[in-house]
């Protein structure tokens, strides 16, 4: 009868037994995290895959400490799996932390607001008030009910107020600009955008602000992507300065923002994680609420605004033309 080996100094049994059970955690983590992760490029596909790449961010860190923990239960293939995945996903969320150029600016700045106030948000005193305070050229608040319109529209706020709603629609979007503005409905689907029309640096510039539906069945992600596609084109038109705005209910990695993203800038560039929702959740918040613009402009700046009680923060971003020899 053969004889168990001694424990080496320092073990006891259950220590093999815990390796092991650690081991089976971290190999179903991992797998679920590097598939999920995979699936989120799919997102055409089908619409729930598209759901999987909005934490593009946090599958790295998550996936490099599931590889460090594979590596110490000596599961080393699963961990080269599980960080090689992990680094793509650092390639496709880089350029958020590559630093531009410093953003050289000839002339004005343009600054656009985009704030989802939450319709059911009862600090609507604390929003007038934190607008009032705003240098701002075009803001745009979305989720306003009639009380809200209301409320700003007897404020006396140092803005001009537009509110474009759609025909049989009590909740949109309203508008406020520092200067003269032409404002309008663009027919984008089953939900309209808004198209401000403002001089900047003595050109007609194009401001556009939209609210797609959130991603949370089949029909309101297809109308989110139509709305987005729609305006998408209608940006690429403009023969001049253009700006698109809002909550766009998509990161800059769904497939969802292509579009956007195939003709104009993403001002969240070289400017880190600038994430807007769910507020509160810190690394967990995603960032769907989106300042692009077409080469026109230099991002001189974006910041996010306070908490003011909705579960969105709000984005400003602070525009500039290019200086000489620069591209914006």
């Amino acid at each position: 009868m053969r004889s168990a080996p001694p424990l080496q100094a320092g073990t006891t049994a259950s220590e093999p037994q815990t390796r092991r059970v650690a081991g089976v955690v971290l190999l179903i983590t991992g797998a679920v995290l590097g598939t999920a992760s995979l699936l989120g490029f799919a997102g055409k596909v089908w619409w729930v895959f598209d759901l999987f790449a909005h934490p593009r961010l946090q599958y790295v860190p998550a996936l490099l400490l599931v590889g460090a923990g594979l590596i110490v239960t000596g599961s080393t293939r699963a961990a080269a799996v599980a960080l090689v995945i992990a680094a793509l996903n650092a390639v496709v969320v880089a350029p958020l932390f590559i630093p531009a150029p410093a953003a050289g600016s000839d002339g004005p700045s343009l600054t656009v607001v985009s704030f989802n106030v939450q319709v059911g948000n009862p600090d609507r005193s604390a929003v007038i008030e934190w607008v009032r305070s705003l240098d701002a050229d075009v803001v745009f608040l979305w989720e306003t009910s009639g009380p809200w319109r209301e409320e700003f529209a007897a404020a006396d706020l140092p803005f001009s107020i537009f509110e474009p709603l759609q025909d049989g629609t009590t909740i949109g979007g309203l508008v406020l600009t520092s200067g003269l503005a032409d404002v309008a409905l663009l027919d984008t689907g089953e939900r309209s955008s808004i198209e401000v029309t403002v001089s900047f640096a003595g050109e007609e510039t194009v401001v556009i602000g939209a609210h797609p539906y959130p991603p949370i069945s089949r029909r309101y992600t297809a109308e989110r992507d139509h709305q987005l596609e729609a305006v998408a084109a209608h940006a690429a038109a403009v023969d001049g300065p253009v700006v698109v705005a809002g909550d766009l209910n998509a990161t800059p990695w769904s497939s969802a923002l292509r579009p956007l993203l195939a003709t104009l800038v993403n001002s969240m560039d070289g400017n880190g994680w600038v994430a807007t929702y769910p507020s509160g959740l810190g690394p967990l918040m995603l960032p769907i609420d989106h300042v692009l613009h077409n080469d026109a402009f230099v991002t001189v700046e974006r910041r996010l605004g306070p908490d003011l009680g909705s579960d969105h923060l709000p984005v400003i971003v602070t525009l500039g033309t290019p200086a000489a020899g620069q591209d914006g």
